[in-house]
């Protein structure tokens, strides 16, 4: 529990029921998979950095592999992101509103932005299925598009379970 008298904060901390512990856990895991794969991306850039300096030639496809491992890496860290409340927020306006108010935007937000993690999940799904339908490359790798195609959509529905279920603990903080 937080050690702060504001019931908010304990939106940002990990939660106490199996459902919630169980989506902050896979968000975590997710995240340090996104963190682990933005190191693998900075060591390609590092090795076709020094590739280019040394050997006066870069790696191949490293600026594919950077595309494609940073895109995997952002929407890893968002479900994770949201459940902590990590996400921008600009409070100049609900500064003074009391906890509830404040619980009630975020209700609002959470859906709002559920609802477009959920519009990405679809689209990306579909996505993925027409570059696998017409066996889409990159230029020099020749690596399926699909296959980053997963990951990234992986990521977007697991973000929509989290706003649907953060919209769920504020709504219940409105109401207490």
């Amino acid at each position: 529990m937080s050690s702060s008298n504001n019931p908010i904060d304990e939106l940002t901390e990990r939660p106490n029921d199996k459902f919630g512990r169980f989506l902050y856990d896979l968000a975590y895991i997710l995240a340090i998979l996104g963190g682990i794969i933005l190191v693998i991306v900075i060591l390609i850039n590092f090795i076709s950095i020094l590739s280019r300096i040394i050997f006066l030639n870069p790696l191949v496809g490293d600026f594919e592999l950077v595309e494609i491992g940073s895109a995997i890496a952002i929407s890893s860290f968002l479900p994770l992101c949201h459940l902590k409340k990590g996400n921008v927020i600009v409070d100049f306006i609900t500064a003074k509103l009391n906890f509830k108010k404040i619980a009630f935007l975020d209700c609002i937000s959470s859906v709002i932005y559920g609802l477009i993690a959920l519009f990405f999940t679809w689209r990306m799904f579909f996505g993925a299925k027409d570059m696998y339908n017409y066996q889409e490359e990159t230029m020099l790798l020749q690596f399926p598009i699909w296959i980053p195609f997963l990951p990234v959509t992986f990521s977007f529905g697991l973000l929509s379970v989290c706003c649907l279920y953060t919209f769920y603990r504020e709504l219940v903080l409105t109401r207490s």
